[in-house]
């Protein structure tokens, strides 16, 4: 039972190619077991973000030389600047902005504490790589900002970056107890998180001989955990009656566990599932207990913290597979797994040939488990022989994927077989969707091919204009191809858009300053907003610190201002504020991608 399991699934996905009576072998793995997948390419993305941000360091050097040049000039800028609803006024200093250790501990503490979510994606990432590449002298003071820092990277969960600062700080610096105890819990949950036992003993020991003491009894718990994995059951048993006769309210997720895990015969005992929601500290615990035990991972796994309890998900083998795939295709979003991981996954689903011989029963007979049929028509796609038949069925796998909000999904894990289908009159009427499937991979090049063939006779101009617009979009850095865009959509919305998307259209319009008339179909009907504003001082505070470019405190206040909204959510004057703040902020690199994400929100691209 103490057994970890390595599944190896080898499999070879093939898409034929007919070209001078030839046929091509795509094979997408070979020799790879999904565990392997999984885990080299969830490093591999980690370290090509580790590679981005240091990209972006370098790129930063010369605008802090500039930046430092001009400081005697916005001199009397920053002794204006204020933070936001502080009564004294306080004073803002230009800074770098990696560098969040040039502002005061109580302004750090204050707006991460703020912070919760962040909708926006581009403003997401920006906020972990700025607290992530977090740098300091290790001086003492610094290190109870690290304790906010950490704090923050810990509950949106991100857990290893937290973990990584963790080991930049000296720890004998550290002035406050409650903060060295939660680096310590930090510690043990990344490395229970990533299933690396060894090291979770070992760190468990040393916190002992520190007679160290964490919440809800952990370091008791993983102590006994320990010893069932070197088969000292009698030595764990005694530490668990002591625990039991400690804890005023016995943790029963725990007791199941170990109970399960001391059992002589496992076959006839039926393990009720766990209460995460009571002790969610625990949860990695939990998860490192059931996976040595080859027990079933529930879908709460998922909700609780799909960052980093997805893998584990993914790669249980006990674990209903419609559970595994839907957690694999939240990692795929949340950029944790690559398209092989998760193709990987779905070759590994069971299917039989009875089962691909009627296609269409076996949909229906899946019954609206969205997950299975994905799995099913990314097998079923990669079964077909001839290009007509393979390209019949991504076609009918993207329309069921966008019915179920999944498209980008079905775009990737079927690149390698649209790769492999050649533009020609025959397909041309299909050229439309499989150009958008193109772009969605950012594969442009295919993608004007495939536009190239079309018949000028039977194609959709203003779909055409579109998919060339979109292609514009995405491979150029300017913004002239979103400013030519909605110079041309203007005026030309029906009676059915809503006012609130005629406004953030025209602050669009506005704030690009596009030569066009403003919009005018719009009706007083209703007179109020329901949109609130940030607070008099908030607002106050923004628009005096972009005086300073390049100052993480005017980064913080907008997104504390958004307040967890989406971008069509903001009131429109409130928008306004925004963009022109992030107009400012590192010299506008933010200024595309959250015009993207407006535009996406209000479903004009």
């Amino acid at each position: 039972i103490m057994l970890i399991k390595i599944i190896f699934i080898t499999f070879l996905a093939f898409s034929y190619t007919l070209r001078a009576n030839e046929v091509t072998i795509i094979e997408l793995h070979k020799n790879k077991s999904l565990d392997q997948l999984v885990l080299e390419n969830e490093n591999n993305i980690e370290n090509q973000k580790l590679e981005e941000n240091f990209d972006s360091n370098d790129s930063e050097n010369a605008d802090i030389k500039v930046l430092n040049s001009s400081e005697e000039d916005n001199s009397e800028n920053k002794q204006d600047t204020s933070e936001f609803e502080n009564a004294n006024s306080e004073a803002v200093t230009v800074i770098n902005p990696e560098n969040i250790f040039d502002i005061n501990e109580q302004i750090i503490q204050n707006h991460l504490v703020t912070i919760n979510q962040i909708k926006s994606k581009t403003l997401s990432k920006e906020f972990v790589k700025i607290l992530s590449n977090s740098k300091s002298e290790n001086q003492e003071g610094d290190n109870n900002k690290f304790y906010f820092i950490i704090k923050k990277l810990y509950e949106i969960g991100e857990i290893q970056k937290a973990y990584n600062l963790i080991k930049e700080i000296n720890l004998d610096l550290v002035s406050k107890e409650e903060h060295l105890t939660f680096f310590q819990v930090i510690e043990l949950n990344y490395l229970l998180s990533t299933f690396k036992l060894s090291e979770v003993c070992e760190f468990k020991n040393y916190l002992l001989e520190k007679s160290i003491v964490l919440p809800n009894f952990q370091l008791e718990k993983t102590d006994i955990f320990c010893l069932t994995l070197e088969n000292k059951f009698a030595e764990a048993k005694l530490l668990n009656s002591l625990l039991k006769d400690s804890e005023k309210s016995i943790d029963q997720t725990f007791q199941n566990l170990f109970e399960f895990m001391i059992a002589e015969n496992t076959q006839d005992v039926n393990f009720e599932s766990i209460h995460l929601m009571e002790l969610k500290d625990l949860i990695f615990l939990y998860s490192a207990m059931m996976r040595i035990n080859e027990l079933p991972l529930k879908e709460d796994f998922i909700n609780i913290d799909p960052l980093n309890l997805a893998i584990p998900v993914i790669l249980s083998d006990s674990t209903p597979i419609n559970i595994r795939i839907k957690a694999a295709n939240k990692s795929f979003f949340d950029e944790v797994i690559s398209v092989d991981s998760l193709s990987a996954l779905y070759q590994s689903v069971d299917f039989n040939a009875e089962q691909f011989s009627s296609s269409k029963e076996t949909i229906l007979n899946l019954n609206d488990d969205n997950e299975l049929i994905m799995a099913f028509y990314y097998q079923l796609a990669n079964m077909q022989i001839f290009p007509e038949d393979r390209l019949k069925v991504i076609l009918e796998y993207w329309e069921f994927s966008k019915n179920i909000g999944l498209e980008k999904i079905a775009y990737s894990v079927t690149r390698n077989i649209l790769e492999s289908i050649t533009p020609s009159s025959e397909n041309s009427k299909h050229n439309i969707q499989i150009a958008l499937a193109h772009i969605s991979n950012q594969n442009y090049e295919d993608a004007l091919k495939w536009l190239n063939i079309s018949d000028n006779s039977k194609v959709n101009k203003s779909q055409m204009q579109y998919v060339k617009f979109l292609i514009n979009l995405y491979e150029s850095d300017d913004l002239n191809t979103i400013k030519e865009f909605l110079k041309k959509i203007n005026n030309n919305f029906d009676s059915n858009t809503s006012n609130q998307s005629l406004e953030t259209i025209d602050i669009l319009i506005n704030f690009l300053d596009i030569e066009t008339a403003l919009i005018s179909n719009y009706e007083y009907t209703k007179i109020s907003d329901d949109r609130t504003m940030p607070s008099y001082f908030l607002i106050r505070d923004i628009k005096k610190n972009m005086n300073s470019q390049k100052n993480l405190t005017l980064f913080l206040l907008s997104i504390i201002s958004m307040n967890n909204q989406n971008w069509n959510e903001l009131h429109p004057e409130h928008l306004n504020i925004i963009l022109e703040a992030y107009r400012i902020y590192d010299e506008g690199s933010l200024i595309k991608p959250i015009i993207l994400e407006i535009l996406n929100d209000l479903n004009i691209i």
